[in-house]
């Protein structure tokens, strides 16, 4: 769980410091720090189908007007990282000039360093949201109470660690609400109350940098090491 956890926190970061600022400045240097040379990309765009080597397509983003010299809004998107061993996939979504691409990108691990190996896109600009039968939770709010024990003689260190994740936690696109309290009974028992937009946010915000250096600061200072979550669910939901 923890190697997963990691892995997911370096492909977010390569996706946010490096392939979505290389696309946004039409930097192909920082580009093909993120593809493998064998990379290749498909999909379809305005309907029609898009084929190309990741040479074709390094040529193209050289030789056109960057998103950010365009003046027009772009807006990276990470919506999901599912992550095995050596492998993973992203989900993102890119608004850049009149296109909204959706886009399913895969990841290796070769030589301890993550590449990106094939990408496809598919154009959803001016096209109705499908609904996922098979995933209803996309559109439902995930809200979570969490529980933690602290080890007597950590609760001033825990106290700041908390206060810090809360504080970058409440600055998240996804996150509704982030509150950690102290139980007046007991100065070792932490209740944390968090909503968020979705599970997909929920899932975003557990592999977030900030989140993953929590709970890695927590080891060896709550007990067991372990962090309690319990999911609450909208009494009108149930109805």
């Amino acid at each position: 769980m923890e190697r997963q956890k990691e892995s997911i926190s370096i492909i977010s970061q390569l996706l946010e410091n490096r392939y979505f600022k290389g696309v946004y400045e039409g930097d192909t240097a920082l580009l093909s720090t993120v593809f493998h040379s064998g990379t290749l990309l498909f999909g379809d765009v305005k309907d029609q189908p898009y084929a190309k080597t990741l040479e074709e397509y390094l040529s193209g983003v050289q030789n056109r007007q960057s998103p950010k010299d365009s003046g027009k809004l772009f807006k990276g998107e990470i919506l999901n990282i599912r992550a095995v061993n050596s492998i993973a996939v992203a989900e993102v979504k890119v608004t850049m000039y009149d296109f909204v691409y959706h886009e399913f990108l895969s990841f290796h691990k070769l030589d301890g360093r993550w590449f990106l190996v094939n990408k496809m896109i598919s154009d959803i600009a001016n096209k109705p949201i499908e609904k996922d039968s098979t995933n209803a939770s996309v559109n439902t709010k995930a809200t979570v109470v969490a529980y933690i024990n602290i080890i007597r003689g950590f609760e001033n260190e825990m106290k700041e660690a908390l206060i810090t994740m809360a504080t970058e936690s409440r600055k998240e696109k996804g996150c509704m609400q982030f509150d950690a309290n102290i139980r007046n009974d007991s100065p070792q028992k932490v209740v944390i109350y968090e909503t968020y937009k979705s599970e997909e946010a929920f899932q975003l915000h557990k592999t977030s940098p900030h989140a993953v250096a929590f709970f890695e600061f927590t080891k060896g200072k709550i007990v067991d090491n372990k962090i309690e979550g319990v999911y609450l669910t909208d009494v009108n939901a149930t109805k």
